[in-house]
């Protein structure tokens, strides 16, 4: 599943199923070999309408254009055109787009602009009918209304329609529960959990949706409003999805205090997820959460081009206090949590302003501008490294850099090359009190086939090299 645009297909006519149509998908029938017959569509207990079949031995094939309409009258919009079967949802509606066996030949199914797959179909003239039309297997039907969350079970000659798993669309394009657990899903590589059996009434197994329901929810990322109400469909509001995000993150509420912001939304405002003037308290729409998860995916990726060859660095989000600050039992670093707080908020702001250039086979690193106060930066490689203080400056060899050595001119800015075997950078703190000095965060960045790569290196890996240990024998907030 994914986050989709809402947008609809063009109204439908009869006539669009008519031939002449240039399509190479459908196979014309051949005399002698099929008959026609009708079965009855039931929707629930609402809808019921007569469809043209064709039987070819032991295979009924249904019409096309009557499936389309029973669609628009679940709440989908069908369009056929081309040899493409063309399916669109509201956006807070979920439907399956996983892709099934490849096949070849056939008329193309498209899902939410999604391709599907591929099935057979034939070209008849029902009787009484003034021109062909486009019959599909019955069977390939019910698998495509199963990816809609409706259940199709034939009996005789009538066929049910269960769309009672299929929500309500929500308005304004505002999107559900589901859309945000499915798109944090996506970006954070969580696997869909569709096995089981559900306790809630408004979120049946036959939901597309339910599987990444349950794998957020068994994962502690969300928690339904009651055992027997999942929430799946219900609106959610921008500060409902930072703290499911933070949840995802394995951000405790109490560490909270030690992350940028202090709060899931100040949190996601100060390293750069959303914009600072989102309003915590409306419902989310589609643009919107495109937007937190496209900046969620390039925040956890490390880096975003923002021209050619020019990338602006991102500092991978994670827990700090459970990453960079947890005690051992030692000597305190920081009198409060604000001063912890204020630490960590440097060390993003820091990483985050990094720019990666390449000039032909050259990778470059640079500071846009020189740290001050406590702060400090360590640049170290294997082998070396080049540094420059001004566009057009000489380069300086040297074993690895430290900002408080290097002097940078007013109108320049230190950049550093970065080996092919790449680099690690450091943000640490000066610690007067303690007598040493503190590394809060790391970087190491490589050049990759089509951009920077980016890891994030934890303080307390034994990959930080000897220039940025401290001196201090563990990290300690004071509590």
């Amino acid at each position: 599943m994914a986050v989709r645009n809402a947008w609809f297909a063009a109204p439908l006519f009869a006539g669009a199923l008519c031939l002449p149509w240039p399509v190479q998908a459908a196979t014309p029938l051949t005399k002698g070999h099929a008959g026609f017959s009708s079965i009855r569509v039931l929707v629930g207990t609402s809808t019921s309408m007569s469809v043209p079949t064709l039987v070819q031995g032991n295979q009924t094939d249904i019409a096309l254009w009557d499936l389309m309409q029973v669609l628009n009258e679940i709440g989908f919009s069908a369009s056929w055109s081309k040899g493409q079967f063309v399916i669109t949802a509201p956006v807070s509606v979920p439907v399956n787009e996983a892709p099934g066996p490849a096949g070849k030949g056939g008329a193309v199914v498209v899902i939410d602009g999604q391709v599907v797959e591929r099935v057979p179909t034939a070209i008849a003239t029902p009787p009484g009918a003034s021109s062909p039309e486009v019959f599909l297997p019955l069977t390939n039907a019910e698998e495509i209304l199963a990816r809609l969350g409706i259940q199709a079970t034939l009996n005789g000659d009538q066929l049910d329609l269960d769309a009672s798993a299929v929500p309500q669309p929500l308005p304004d394009n505002e999107v559900a529960v589901w859309n945000v657990l499915a798109a944090f899903a996506s970006v954070l590589g969580l696997p869909t959990a569709p096995a089981g059996s559900s306790a809630y009434t408004d979120l049946s197994t036959a939901s597309p949706a339910w599987g990444v329901v349950r794998a957020a929810i068994r994962e502690g990322w969300y928690q339904p409003p009651s055992p027997t109400s999942s929430g799946a469909f219900q609106p959610i509001t921008w500060g409902e999805a930072a703290q499911i995000l933070w949840n995802a993150l394995g951000i405790s509420m109490q560490d909270g205090a030690y992350q940028p912001g202090g709060s899931p939304t100040a949190w996601a405002s100060a390293i750069g997820l959303v914009p600072e003037n989102w309003d915590p308290a409306s419902n989310m729409t589609a643009q919107e959460l495109d937007t937190l998860a496209s900046n969620l995916h390039e925040c956890l990726q490390g880096d975003v081009e923002t021209a050619a060859n020019t990338w602006r660095l991102c500092y991978p989000p994670a827990d700090e206090y459970q990453t960079t600050l947890q005690s051992g039992g030692g000597q305190p670093l920081f009198a409060s949590t604000a001063d912890a707080q204020a630490a960590i908020s440097a060390t993003y702001q820091f990483f985050n302003q990094l720019v990666v250039t390449r000039s032909g086979q050259r990778w470059f690193l640079t500071l846009p501008s020189a740290p001050s106060g406590y702060g400090f930066a360590t640049i170290s490689a294997l082998g070396g490294l080049s540094y420059q203080t001004k566009p057009g400056g000489a380069w300086i060899s040297a074993p690895s850099v430290d900002t408080r050595d290097v002097s940078v001119p007013k109108q320049g800015r230190l950049a550093v090359t970065i080996p092919p075997e790449g680099l690690i950078i450091t943000w640490n703190q000066m610690m007067p009190s303690l007598g040493g000095t503190v590394a809060l965060g790391a970087l190491d960045v490589s050049p990759g086939p089509s951009g920077p790569s980016v890891q994030r290196v934890n303080i307390a890996s034994p990959n930080l090299p000897p220039p940025i240990t401290s001196p201090v024998a563990s990290l300690h907030v004071q509590q």
